[in-house]
């Protein structure tokens, strides 16, 4: 009987991106079954996956020690953190062997009951010679059985990882991501990059709903929002005050497009504005937590402060984190609204948001590497796209080539470097353009250090007149349109 694993748990287990095995099923190298990976295949294609992961005790250990602390014992009763994961990992060999063992003797089984009906249907053999032969054949099989599998290891760990990290899959989409700890359904899936349908996200509107097809989940937070009788026959929960105790399958409405997400109007509060460099600053501002906001990364909103012109400002947060929102805005010189949030903008101001706008967003659905282009303060939509990618971990390789022309600076270089430190698939480079008709001259670069450009996904913001050029040169170069998506550097232009 083949062992099938999902594709989450596969790329934990050897420890690659979701993207690298999504190339080779597409390549042919790996085989799915109903979304899921053949074992086998995945030991063929990864000979040199290490399933001893000492660091795996490290990462649960906080998970450890908050369930711990949940059960009301004697304190010097409660076992620690590594000795409640070791000793996962013990029955998760007990039962991976298990498993193993009752594999092989079901198929045992399988291949005796097709022996012996070959045997009955053979007339020229006496009794005597079938049972002889019966018998030498059972013997042999019998002792194959015995060998131990090389995959005994692996699917000990795949267990343990069960234990640890609940998945769930949400249909109809096949959209797949892990629950790790007491976050709720819609936590896990908006850190991993879905855009699943919420509002308030505290059990109030009811707009999380998601039908239980499968598998086991929990009540983590009570919520005002009351389902009706016929909704809890169907299985119906809220994702935001549930969690998944097993493996989950859930019929749950997704967001594909800038169509599926509902324009809002939210007041916000100021946390506090960075001045990076003389051009550029960052509005850190809050949502309350009871009507957070809802968009796709790379979009923009218009920010209103009193009774001043709405402003169109890009957003440079990930969605990931709704509460929180982030905004890299140029530094107009004569803008009231500039010098309104530099001169009289405090702590726990209030703006009132509205939005999201814009189709400068992910391909999901698409293979390819992904190569961002930014000038100056257009890096904002573009640090969201790339976090919303990192949380999606779907893409095999990102690069990010941030370009500034005189005056301006790479004002969050070292967070690049840190991205490209920490991560193996990320790679950053810094440029620099002698003026703004120069940034053109920096793309046969870019072109000549990227190998088969053509088979990458570009999305570039930057000063609206660069535009154009950019645009043309690019496609004349042979990147096709579908692969291609530009932003102009919002400018706190009105709306």
């Amino acid at each position: 009987m083949p062992r099938l694993i999902t594709l989450s748990r596969a790329a934990r287990l050897v420890g690659v991106k979701r993207g690298a095995l999504q190339t080779k099923i597409q390549q042919g190298e790996l085989r799915t079954f109903e979304g899921e990976l053949l074992l086998s295949d995945l030991l063929h294609a990864y000979p040199q996956t290490k399933v001893e992961d000492s660091t795996m005790l490290e990462r649960v250990e906080h998970i450890m020690e908050r369930a711990v602390n949940k059960i009301i014992r004697p304190e010097e009763d409660v076992p620690d953190s590594n000795t409640l994961a070791a000793r996962i990992l013990v029955l998760g060999q007990e039962l991976a062997q298990a498993r193993q063992e009752a594999r092989r003797y079901a198929t045992l089984i399988h291949e005796l009951k097709q022996k012996i009906e070959e045997l009955a249907r053979d007339t020229e053999e006496t009794q005597a010679s079938a049972f002889s032969k019966l018998q030498a054949w059972f013997n042999e099989a019998l002792e194959s059985r015995l060998a131990p599998d090389d995959d005994t290891e692996i699917i000990a760990k795949e267990a343990f990882l069960r234990v640890m990290a609940a998945q769930v899959r949400i249909l109809p989409s096949g959209h797949e991501f892990l629950i790790e700890g007491s976050d709720s359904i819609l936590e896990a899936g908006l850190r991993s990059g879905l855009a699943l349908d919420y509002g308030c996200s505290n059990g109030n509107c009811g707009k999380c709903k998601a039908k239980v097809v499968s598998g086991q989940v929990k009540k983590i937070t009570a919520h005002d929002y009351v389902l009706s009788e016929t909704e809890r026959g169907l299985g119906y929960i809220l994702a935001c005050c549930n969690t998944a105790v097993t493996d989950v399958v859930l019929e749950a409405e997704e967001a594909f497009g800038s169509y599926d997400i509902p324009r809002q109007k939210i007041e916000v509060r100021v946390k506090k504005i960075e001045h990076p460099d003389e051009r550029v600053l960052i509005l850190h501002a809050r949502t309350p937590r009871t009507c957070r906001l809802r968009f796709l990364a790379g979009q923009y909103l218009s920010l209103q402060l009193d009774n001043q012109s709405p402003q169109d400002c890009s957003i440079a947060s990930c969605p990931c984190d709704d509460m929180n929102l982030q905004f890299h805005i140029p530094v107009t010189p004569g803008s009231p609204f500039i010098e309104a949030l530099e001169n009289h903008v405090k702590s726990n101001t209030v703006l009132c948001i509205e939005g999201p706008q814009g189709d400068f967003i992910l391909n999901e659905d698409s293979p390819r590497s992904l190569v961002f282009i930014a000038v100056n303060s257009g890096f904002g939509p573009i640090k969201s796209l790339i976090e919303h990618a990192m949380a999606l971990d779907t893409a095999e390789n990102i690069y990010l080539y941030w370009i500034i022309t005189p005056g301006n600076s790479h004002y969050l270089g070292n967070l690049c470097r840190s991205w490209d430190d920490a991560l193996d698939n990320f790679r950053f480079t810094a440029l620099e353009a002698t003026d703004s008709s120069a940034v053109e001259a920096l793309l046969p670069g870019i072109l000549a250090d990227l190998h088969n450009a053509s088979g990458l996904d570009f999305y570039a913001c930057m000063p609206a007149p660069l535009l154009e050029p950019v645009e043309n040169y690019l496609t004349r170069q042979g990147i096709p349109q579908g692969q291609l998506r530009l932003e102009p550097v919002r400018m706190g232009a009105p709306a």
